[in-house]
């Protein structure tokens, strides 16, 4: 995803690329915006520029092998946390979006633009309960507690955030305060 690919919000997208040449990258950033806002969309396009090896000036290049990682969502250094819900074949501990993630690429390469409603039919989770869960949290500390594998940032990426389970949050609160060197928190949310 790069910003060429979403239509219109073309200040906003100029101020996101500003921050990265003037190298004012907030370490934390939050998206609000409703349903189809293209929110989720922003977040992947500011991540694929920000670890670009060779970026315009209004875009990522989309031909490095960091842009083609982040076209099919690959990158080692971005990281996807999303509420998930419980489903047939998963419980407990395994209900984290490390077990969703092919679904989940599947589901945004798709649709950059859908909703929760959608991303519970992909999961077959109808009729549960979406939730990111304090065990989502500990992933998410292991996750940043290590260097960058091959890109300038580390990038976690939490769409919906208002799914955040109370102990989930607060566990996180002092990561987002004072997170390691080069890590950015893309957070999005409708609320």
């Amino acid at each position: 995803m790069r910003f060429s690919n979403i239509p219109g919000l073309e200040e906003l997208k100029a101020k996101l690329c500003r921050t990265i040449h003037e190298d004012k990258v907030a370490h934390a950033q939050m998206l609000i915006g409703r349903e189809g806002s293209g929110a989720l969309a922003l977040a992947i396009a500011y991540a694929t520029m920000l670890n670009c090896t060779n970026r315009l000036p209004a875009d990522s290049c989309g031909e490095c092998p960091s842009c083609i990682k982040m076209n099919k969502l690959i990158h080692p250094d971005v990281h996807f946390v999303f509420p998930v819900a419980p489903v047939k074949e998963m419980s407990g501990k395994e209900v984290v979006s490390d077990s969703f993630i092919a679904d989940w690429r599947e589901f945004v390469t798709e649709n950059p633009y859908a909703d929760d409603a959608d991303w519970l039919v992909q999961i077959g989770g109808e009729n549960k309960q979406l939730n990111i869960s304090r065990e989502e949290s500990r992933n998410i500390l292991k996750k940043l507690s290590l260097k960058s594998y091959e890109g300038e940032y580390k990038i976690m990426v939490i769409w919906l955030a208002e799914y955040l389970h109370q102990t989930a949050a607060n566990a996180l609160l002092k990561l987002l305060e004072e997170p390691p060197d080069k890590t950015v928190f893309l957070v999005i949310t409708r609320d």
